[in-house]
C-alpha cells in the first residue's frame, strides 16, 4: 500500500490556488471567459480540503487505530503543532493591521480559541479563511474521539448519510441552498460530512486498481471542468473530488506521473501557508500599498511573491515551530 501520498500533496497546492484564485479575482478586472468561471466557483477548494484531510488522517492512523496503538493525546498535540503556530502568528500581524487602520477587533478571543466557525462571530473576521482552521480542529477532535477502534465501511456510510443531511438541514435553515456555504456560521457542520467521506474514500482506495485509477483520474477530472464552470456549482463538485483523490492516493505510485515531480510535491507541501498567507498578502497590496503610491503590479506577479512569502513562512516559521511544539510537548 502506497505510503507517500505525492499526487494528492500536489492537489493540495492546486485546491489552494484554485482559492487564492477566487479572492484575487473580487479585487482585479477579470475577463468573461470559461477559465475565471472556474475562479467563480474557487470557495470548493475549501472543501476539496476537508474531503482530502478525511483521507489523509485515516490513511495515517489507521493501523495505530486496528493495533490498539492510537493515542488522543499524541494525536491531538501533532494537529496543533501543524495547524496552530502559522494561525497565530499571522492572527497577530492582523491584530496589528487592525490596531494600525483602527479597525475593531471583532472575533479574537474566538479566532485564538478556534471558535469562529461555530456561529460564534458576526462575519468573517481577522484572517477570514482562518475560519476552516476551526473548523478542522473540531474534526480532528470528533475523529480522536470516536475512532478508539477501526469502524467498519457500512458505519463510515451511515455517518456520512446522517452528518450530511444534518448539515444540509443546518444550512437550510437559516437561509442558505447548502451546506457548502456555511463559513463563520456554523462551518464546523459542514466539515463533518465531508472529512468522514474522506475517511470512506480511503477505505475504499485498495480496491482500486492502478488501471483504474487512471480511469478515475480522466473522469475526474473531466467531471470537475463540467461541473466547476457552471455558476454555483455545488454538492456535484463532490463526485469529482472523490473521483480525484481515491486516483491520486493510488497514482501517487507511479513516479513517472507529473504530479509526483518534486516541484508539484513541494508547491503541496507549502500549501497551508498559501492557504494562510493570501489573504494577508491581498489586504497589504491592494488596501495599504496604495496609500504609499506604491505602482501597481501584474496579478500573476501577485501570485509568485504569495507563494514566495509561503515558501519562506513554511520554512522560517510552520517548520520550526512545529517541530518545537512536538519536541516541547
Amino acid at each position: 500500500m502506497v505510503q507517500e501520498l505525492h499526487t494528492l500533496t500536489s492537489f493540495r497546492f492546486l485546491a489552494a490556488l484554485w482559492v487564492v484564485l477566487f479572492h484575487l479575482q473580487a479585487r482585479i478586472q477579470t475577463e468573461d471567459n470559461f477559465l475565471w468561471s472556474i475562479v467563480d466557483n474557487g470557495a470548493r477548494g475549501g472543501d476539496f480540503f476537508f474531503i482530502l484531510s478525511g483521507f489523509v488522517i485515516f490513511h495515517v492512523y489507521e493501523k495505530q487505530i486496528i493495533a490498539r496503538q492510537f493515542s488522543f493525546r499524541r494525536f491531538i498535540i501533532k494537529r496543533i503543532a501543524r495547524i496552530y503556530p502559522l494561525h497565530l502568528a499571522l492572527l497577530l500581524v492582523f491584530v496589528a493591521i487592525a490596531l494600525f487602520s483602527r479597525y475593531p477587533l471583532d472575533g479574537l478571543f474566538q479566532s485564538v480559541f478556534l471558535l469562529h466557525a461555530f456561529g460564534t462571530t458576526d462575519g468573517l473576521v481577522l484572517n477570514g479563511p482562518s475560519w476552516t482552521i476551526s473548523a478542522e480542529f473540531f474534526a480532528y477532535l470528533l475523529f480522536a474521539l470516536v475512532v478508539f477502534r477501526s469502524p467498519r465501511t457500512w458505519v463510515l456510510i451511515v455517518a456520512f448519510v446522517f452528518s450530511f443531511a444534518a448539515a444540509h438541514l443546518v444550512a437550510v435553515s437559516i437561509e442558505r441552498p447548502e451546506f457548502l456555504h456555511l463559513t463563520w456560521d456554523y462551518g464546523h457542520m459542514r466539515i463533518l460530512p465531508l472529512f468522514v467521506l474522506g475517511m470512506l474514500l480511503r477505505r475504499l482506495m485498495p480496491l482500486v486498481s492502478i488501471s483504474v485509477a487512471y480511469l478515475l483520474a480522466a473522469v475526474g477530472l473531466v467531471t470537475f471542468v463540467f461541473f466547476a464552470h457552471a455558476s454555483g456549482a455545488g454538492y456535484e463538485l463532490l463526485i469529482p473530488f472523490s473521483l480525484l483523490i481515491v486516483a491520486g492516493a493510488r497514482l501517487s505510485e507511479v513516479a513517472m506521473l507529473p504530479t509526483n515531480a518534486r516541484i508539484p510535491v513541494y508547491l503541496g507541501e507549502i500549501s497551508y501557508s498559501v492557504y494562510l498567507v493570501h489573504i494577508l498578502a491581498l489586504r497589504i497590496y491592494f488596501e495599504i500599498l496604495p496609500r504609499f503610491d506604491v505602482p501597481q503590479v501584474h496579478w500573476g506577479v501577485l501570485l509568485l511573491a504569495i507563494i514566495a512569502a509561503s515558501s519562506v513562512s513554511y520554512h522560517c516559521l510552520e517548520q520550526p515551530a512545529r517541530r518545537w511544539v512536538n519536541k516541547f510537548a
